[in-house]
């Protein structure tokens, strides 16, 4: 009876700690954030008149996040322009800055997403897309972006027959010299209002703009000997390395931004033999993962790494290539860069092994003496 009594005390206990953690903790830190001026002042007060941001919504716009959150448009699309070190997101035009916990303190769904297969839209409203456009892609995306995989939305349209008030003229892909004559809902002009609506145009007092296109251009100017294929490659591996979406490797879920790893649980990749060291070996790794013992910078770690990709092992000799290569060039990191033809040539070397079988350091070793 005691032990049922101390175990019950146990389970409340990490439910209220947890509870203070997740809900107390994150109110007391962003409870009481409140739109701002840009700039304040020396001694942290507001201006004057000043401008606050974020801008409220329009209530259409408001009413098109519903629609957008009804729709599942999270599901593929995030609203969150990553730090710097995160990614690329600046970088792609996605934003002038950082999201912030401030820009989202007046929305009643804070739809960051969870997947990002399409592009971001954190700052959509600044694309200057025109209405008719994205009524448009709303429609059929496939009629403005040939490769999209967005799903098609034609219940929010009706179709005429001829050209009315209102109505947008669409080209017919299957049928040459066709015209379809679409008029909007309500539904969809408040989701267009909605997405033009998404702006984070304003600099916050805890998040400048971030200034780009001089300094990348300067410091590859100062890098002397590096060509510019080697440049892409890296830039390309780095994107790779912190994308968590198809097309990326989830590389930095486990082995960090930093390249350092996790104490205990998994290995650095900075000066690290199995990066720096055989080629073919790191490789061969990334093409089909690798299990069991190992030992990294004189630790061991024993775990299973699926070879990177969404899914596993899913990246092509090219994709490969550039994040190896870039693992190998950053933090510090300094080795010959890999080309999509030694992917190549080590994946044609072992094109019978079964798929998601995983090397472990052992059967690596041996197959590196019987090279020999």
């Amino acid at each position: 009876m005691n032990n049922l009594l101390k175990f019950s005390i146990g389970i409340l206990a990490t439910l209220g700690f947890a509870w203070l953690a997740f809900v107390v903790a994150s109110v007391r830190q962003f409870g009481d954030l409140t739109p701002e001026a840009q700039f304040l002042e020396d001694d942290g007060s507001r201006p004057p008149d000043a401008d606050l941001f974020p801008k409220d919504l329009s209530g259409l716009a408001k009413q098109g996040a519903e629609d957008y959150l009804s729709l599942g448009c999270m599901t593929c699309h995030t609203q969150q322009v990553r730090l710097e070190e995160a990614g690329f997101d600046v970088e792609r035009g996605w934003g002038k800055r950082p999201s912030m916990p401030r820009d989202y303190v007046l929305q009643d769904h804070v739809m960051l997403g969870n997947t990002r297969i399409g592009p971001d839209l954190a700052n959509f409203g600044m694309r200057e897309h025109e209405n008719n456009w994205l009524h448009q892609h709303l429609f059929e995306p496939q009629s403005v972006v040939p490769d999209s995989i967005c799903p098609p939305s034609p219940f929010l349209y009706q179709i005429a027959d001829e050209a009315k008030e209102g109505s947008i003229e669409i080209p017919d892909r299957e049928e040459n010299n066709q015209t379809r004559h679409v008029i909007p809902s309500l539904r969809a002009n408040r989701i267009v209002a909605y997405l033009q609506g998404l702006n984070q145009d304003y600099e916050l007092p805890e998040m400048k703009f971030v200034e780009t296109a001089a300094p990348v251009e300067e410091e590859k100017q100062s890098v002397d000997g590096v060509p510019d294929w080697l440049a892409q490659q890296m830039e390309s591996g780095k994107e790779i390395y912190m994308k968590a979406a198809p097309g990326g490797g989830l590389c930095f879920t486990c082995h960090q931004p930093t390249g350092l790893g996790l104490p205990g649980q998994f290995p650095p990749l900075v000066d690290s033999d199995w990066v720096l060291g055989d080629k073919d070996r790191l490789i061969k790794i990334s093409l089909f993962g690798l299990m069991g013992e190992i030992e990294v910078n004189g630790v061991k770690y024993n775990g299973a790494m699926p070879p990177p990709g969404l899914p596993p092992g899913s990246l092509s000799d090219q994709q490969v290539a550039d994040v190896l290569t870039y693992i190998r060039n950053a933090w510090g990191n300094s080795a010959s860069s890999v080309s999509p033809s030694e992917v190549a040539a080590v994946r044609a070397s072992i094109k019978g092994r079964a798929p998601m079988q995983m090397w472990t350091a052992a059967e690596l070793a041996t197959e590196k003496k019987t090279e020999k």
